[in-house]
C-alpha cells in the first residue's frame, strides 16, 4: 500500500493522530489513529502498560486494515481544518 502523507498533526496529549493523504486521484483523506492512555490501558488490563503516544513518524503497518475517514478533500487546506476540528485543536 502506497500512502503518501502530506501533513500530520496530533492532538494536543499526543494520544491522537490525524494524517492527511494525497490519494492516486489528487484528491486528499484523512486517517485517524488513536492510542489509550496510561489509565485506560489499566483500566482494561492491557499489558505491558506503556506511553503509547504518536509522534508525526509512519510506518506502512499503520494502515494495514484501516480505512480512511469516508469523506473527500480538494484541497490539503480543507482537510486540515476537519483534522484540525477532530483533534480538538484551535485555528489560531
Amino acid at each position: 500500500m502506497d500512502i503518501q502523507e502530506v501533513k500530520v498533526l496530533l492532538s494536543p496529549d499526543q494520544y491522537g493522530r490525524v494524517a492527511i493523504v494525497r490519494r492516486s486521484d489528487g484528491r486528499f483523506c484523512l486517517y485517524q489513529h488513536w492510542h489509550w492512555t496510561r489509565e485506560t490501558q489499566v483500566a482494561f488490563h492491557v499489558e505491558p502498560v506503556e506511553d503509547r503516544r504518536w509522534t508525526v513518524d509512519s510506518t506502512t503497518e499503520m494502515y494495514e486494515g484501516v480505512e480512511p475517514l469516508s469523506r473527500l478533500y480538494g484541497t490539503v487546506e480543507d482537510a486540515e481544518r476537519q483534522a484540525r476540528r477532530m483533534l480538538g485543536l484551535n485555528d489560531g
